[in-house]
């Protein structure tokens, strides 16, 4: 985000040409706002989604590991008197 003393601005992916929030029109910077909430939005998804991968894949290994521990050999532990 920007401090209080930036102007905002925004640019589209297809283009560099920085455009200032403030010479919209009020109909329009209810679309900028729309904009933005999705990206939020959008952007949240994806984080969430990724922590849910990742939260999976912990499980995953963990399971794995339970199920080697179950397949391989026991070694024998020799008990010296």
């Amino acid at each position: 985000m920007s401090d209080n003393n930036e102007e905002l601005t925004f640019t589209f992916a297809d283009d560099d040409k920085e455009y200032k929030v403030s010479d919209l029109s009020e109909e329009h910077r209810l679309v900028y706002d729309k904009v933005m909430l999705i990206n939020r939005q959008k952007n949240e998804i994806v984080s969430n989604a990724n922590f849910e991968v990742e939260k999976l894949d912990i499980l995953a290994k963990h399971y794995s590991n339970l199920l080697k521990k179950a397949v391989e050999p026991k070694k024998k532990v020799e008990v010296v008197k």
